[in-house]
Formats: C-alpha cells, structure tokens, sequence
C-alpha cells in the first residue's frame, strides 16, 4: 500500500487509516468529526493531496 507524505502525522494523530485506491489514508481522527470541522472552521485545515498526482520524468539523465 502506498502512504502519502504525512501519513507518519496522521498515524501520530491517531487517525482511521484505511486503503483507498492503493493508498493508505485518515478517514476519521479520535476526537471525532465535530471536533475537527470546528478546528478547519475556527483554526486552519490541510488536505493532503499528495496522493492525486504524479510526476513522469524522461530523458537521458533522467534517473540521475
């Protein structure tokens, strides 16, 4: 499985960690879903997206 760049934080957090799409990924934290909708409301909220893209490097040196 797969695990994002701060997949370790969310593990920390004691985070819900479920597959998804091949990725390992929080679905719910402890302290529930109240609580941290009021923490994205009155604080800051991130969402991880590092697990929506790719990158394709080509070329002679591209493995350097």
């Amino acid at each position: 499985m797969k695990k994002t760049a701060v997949n370790d934080i969310h593990k920390e957090l004691n985070a819900k960690m479920v597959e998804f799409a091949g990725w390992e990924m929080p679905i719910q934290y402890e302290e529930g879903v109240i609580k941290e909708h009021l923490a994205v409301r009155e604080k800051v909220g991130i969402f991880d997206v590092s697990h929506m893209g790719e990158f394709e490097i080509k070329g002679k040196d591209a493995l350097k």
